[in-house]
């Protein structure tokens, strides 16, 4: 009869998981960078329950990271127009 240590256990766990698991702290960037992305229809919703899935990989996870980070707004358009963008825009109202 084998004895079994903590070690076989925690073996024994990642084999179950063949490693693959993503963590919490991965999953929160996902979903936090999911937030902040500009994203028509639906999709959000897809994206958000496959993050939430048991099944997730490490691999899967990295490339919605890519395609989170992709979606991202551009760093001008988080600020405030330019002057002359503002005057054109007001002058489209005052006639």
């Amino acid at each position: 009869m084998k004895t079994s240590t903590v070690g076989d256990w925690i073996d024994d766990v990642f084999d179950k998981l063949d490693g693959r698991v993503v963590d919490e702290a991965t999953r929160f960037r996902l979903i936090s960078l999911l937030d902040s992305a500009c994203i028509e229809g639906d999709e959000d919703a897809e994206i958000l329950d496959r993050i939430d899935a048991d099944d997730l990989t490490i691999d899967e996870a990295n490339e919605m990271l890519r395609r989170l980070l992709d979606m991202q707004p551009r760093i001008p358009d988080q600020y405030a127009p330019s002057q002359s963008a503002l005057a054109r825009w007001i002058r489209t109202f005052c006639v």
